[in-house]
């Protein structure tokens, strides 16, 4: 029998992600905290950030 965790992905307010980012199970994303179009999010991001790219890196 498999077992699978469940994956929370915790979104802070006055964020904006940009169409077709991806971002994987797990991952917190910061209030106010900005992420690219077609970005993948693989770590979390802090608050305030801007990151773009994949996978994604800071861009400030």
């Amino acid at each position: 029998m498999m077992c699978c965790k469940k994956l929370v992905q915790l979104l802070g307010r006055h964020s904006f992600i940009g169409g077709r980012a991806i971002i994987l199970g797990g991952v917190t994303i910061g209030e106010r905290a900005t992420i690219g179009a077609g970005a993948v999010v693989t770590k979390d991001v802090p608050a305030g950030a801007v990151v773009a790219g994949v996978p994604a890196k800071p861009l400030n």
